[in-house]
């Protein structure tokens, strides 16, 4: 009996080194259903109407507005008015008037600069909403994916229940003619229980996953474990799978347009060291009129250090947001790069445990024949089902995390869900 055991130990471990790829057709760029997610038009519905989302799309109308106010500039007409009395010693007294009008002007291309600044933060608030939205749709992936992973492990607990339950009963009839152990009748008893409480807590894993789905994604229908496919090798080699996600990436546009942003920014306030000068025309009435008087004049403020510190500082700004750039890619790149490893690696591991699966499968049947045949403890059929059931469910594991790791991979191509 050891040595069948012996034996089936190394059987498993043998499968469980394997390596063997199974066949299939190539996944397509991107479409309903094919990676048991929900449907396309009912993620980008849910999806603008998340409060991240509506921020975004709350802070492209305040760029908007923002621009506006840049291409305006900040000066304004400025009218003074002013009504003075003459007095002449020993002479007549005279009512005087005087009015001025007063703007201060950009100059030296600060106009066009400023029209630059408001188009890039227009730029950059699209690109922040754009980022907002392709993050939201990974974590509703990731709740997604963990909600199915619960339910299949709720699943594949049922059906072991079912299983240890008809193992009790042979027992059972066993026990009451005399031929077999009350032992083995308090065994599967004890079996029965754990397999019990195991299901009371993957069902409550279940009721947190739909809860929170429900609560962060309203309207959104349940996840269906029968709508899960079988995972598919890549669909592409790995550098065009790479080249793919990186070539059109949001967190990457994201710093570079942010990092042009400062750019012109840090131009615009070294301009800002020569001052805006102010042009007024005067016009006035002196002597009750007897004399009229019309003039033009400028003025301008001396710069200081003031000046000079808020461009330099807006310098450092601006490089510091190109170092983010440099950054960002060394992130992103290495993001791209573990999640298309991911990709091909999950999908071996499926293979494998998916083989685990099915011989574990076997041997438990046969062990549960071989039990009724008196040639099988029930300690040794359970202990084989108790393994069967552990590889059906790592097996069921690696199936969700191949698909997972498969639509991940669309997903950051922006070949599924994109914004655009």
């Amino acid at each position: 009996m050891r040595l069948r055991l012996a034996q089936l130990a190394f059987a498993l471990a043998a499968l469980g080194n394997s390596n063997a790829w199974a066949g299939g057709t190539a996944l397509p760029l991107a479409g309903d259903m094919l990676f048991g997610l929900p449907r396309e038009q009912a993620v980008r519905q849910l999806l603008s109407q998340l409060p991240q989302l509506r921020i975004g799309a709350l802070n492209n109308q305040l760029a908007g507005a923002e621009q506006a106010k840049l291409a305006a500039g900040p000066g304004e007409w400025v009218v003074r008015g002013g009504v003075s009395r003459r007095s002449v010693l020993d002479g007549d007294r005279y009512r005087e008037q005087e009015l001025t009008v007063e703007r201060s002007v950009r100059w030296f291309g600060k106009a066009e600069q400023d029209r630059a600044v408001g188009e890039k933060a227009t730029a950059l608030a699209q690109a922040q909403r754009a980022d907002a939205w392709h993050e939201a749709g990974r974590a509703l992936m990731q709740d997604w994916y963990e909600a199915l992973k619960a339910q299949a492990t709720l699943e594949r607990l049922r059906e072991q229940h079912a299983l240890i339950k008809q193992l009790r009963s042979i027992a059972e009839v066993r026990v009451k003619a005399g031929d077999g152990a009350r032992l083995e009748l308090m065994q599967a008893d004890t079996e029965l229980r754990r397999a019990d409480a195991l299901i009371e807590q993957a069902d409550q894993q279940v009721q947190h996953a739909l809860t929170l789905l429900a609560t962060n994604y309203p309207g959104l229908p349940m996840p269906q474990l029968a709508q899960v496919p079988d995972p598919q090798p890549m669909p592409l080699q790995r550098p065009e799978q790479l080249a793919r996600i990186l070539d059109d990436n949001h967190e990457l546009e994201l710093a570079q347009v942010e990092a042009q942003w400062y750019g012109l920014k840090a131009k615009r306030a070294a301009s800002e060291r020569m001052p805006d000068p102010t042009i007024a025309i005067r016009a006035g009435r002196e002597r009750a009129g007897q004399e009229r008087t019309i003039g033009l004049t400028l003025s301008m403020a001396l710069p200081g250090g003031a000046r000079d510190a808020e461009s330099s500082a807006a310098y450092i700004r601006s490089q510091m947001a190109d170092e983010r750039v440099t950054q960002v890619r060394t992130k992103v790149t290495l993001a791209a790069q573990r999640v298309v490893t991911e990709q091909e690696y999950s999908y071996q591991v499926w293979t494998s445990l998916r083989a685990v699966e099915q011989q574990s499968d076997r041997q438990a049947r046969l062990m549960e024949l071989g039990y009724k045949a008196n040639e099988y403890t029930l300690a040794e059929a359970l202990l084989g089902r108790r393994l069967a059931m552990e590889a059906a469910l790592a097996s069921q594991m690696a199936r969700i995390a191949a698909v997972a790791a498969s639509a991940r991979v669309q997903l950051d191509a922006h070949a599924l869900w994109a914004i655009d």
